[in-house]
């Protein structure tokens, strides 16, 4: 009877495991601003990412007559060169984390609609540094925003604000059950190897998923503005590299507990015999 309370134990933490991993990557990066905007900062020095923001300006000046239509491609040239050059310097970088706030509070605030992203801070950073290149002068509208997603695309990231809760109750569960595991165990040895098997299939299962999951999502970007879709690709790549690396360390520590409870396994086996000797 104990071994099986203490597999099931263990199983019931490795499931929910699997679901809890996730969940708390998305209260961390996802639902808390502060961690969104430090998880998206990355963002900012992407050349990609940079020349679709550039054409973004460049059809915005054209839109409201401030660059002549002939030089909407040199207008957009000039910007992302400004842009490339100006990636490391600080402001660059907070005026791209105060946009991130933008669309953090789009997604997650009282608001309706398609999401957004307020792109003045950012186009005004560059637009000034690239008016002594153009035969224009470029004023940025204090209300500029691109839209980066859809209603649906707010709905769905709506339903996310309770991750941290659930993410919580999912974390005791594993706990509770990992502990469980180890205590009614009748070898804890075994146990302990048990569980490290289990952080090796909670690593193995979340990494396939986020390779299948990903790719999909880029793909559901189709239909947008390329520059929303530029920006849905990089966050959705970016979040499958952040969780890759977590779910390294939790492979790491699954090895050691595996290695650990098969060493500690052996060790008993040697010390029965010697006192049966």
């Amino acid at each position: 009877m104990r071994t099986v309370t203490a597999l099931v134990a263990g199983l019931v933490a490795v499931v929910v495991a699997i679901v809890t991993v996730p969940m708390f990557w998305v209260s961390t990066h996802v639902v808390d601003e502060d961690g969104y905007v430090a998880f998206s900062s990355s963002l900012a020095t992407d050349d990609d990412l940079q020349a679709a923001v550039a054409t973004y300006l460049a059809d915005d000046f054209v839109q409201r007559g401030l660059v002549p239509a002939p030089l909407q491609d040199t207008a957009a040239g000039v910007l992302t060169s400004v842009a490339q050059a100006a990636a490391n310097q600080p402001g660059f970088v907070a005026a791209w984390d105060e946009t991130q706030r933008s669309l953090h509070r789009s997604a997650f605030g009282d608001g309706s609609g398609p999401l957004t992203v307020r792109l003045q801070p950012l186009g005004r950073f560059v637009a000034d540094r690239a008016g002594e290149r153009l035969p224009v002068s470029l004023d940025v509208s204090t209300d500029l925003e691109a839209p980066v997603g859809t209603a649906a695309d707010r709905s769905r990231l709506q339903q996310l604000e309770r991750a941290q809760t659930y993410s919580l109750l999912g974390l005791m569960i594993v706990l509770a059950g990992a502990a469980l595991c180890l205590v009614v165990a009748r070898r804890r040895t075994l146990a302990v190897a048990g569980l490290g098997v289990g952080a090796l299939v909670v690593a193995g299962v979340l990494r396939v998923a986020t390779e299948i999951v990903a790719p999909q999502a880029v793909d559901r970007a189709e239909g947008l503005s390329p520059f929303a879709q530029q920006v849905q690709k990089l966050l959705v790549e970016r979040a499958a590299d952040s969780l890759s690396a977590w779910l390294e360390q939790i492979a790491l520590v699954g090895a050691v507990a595996l290695v650990a409870g098969l060493l500690g396994r052996i060790v008993a086996g040697f010390r029965r015999s010697g006192a049966a000797s």
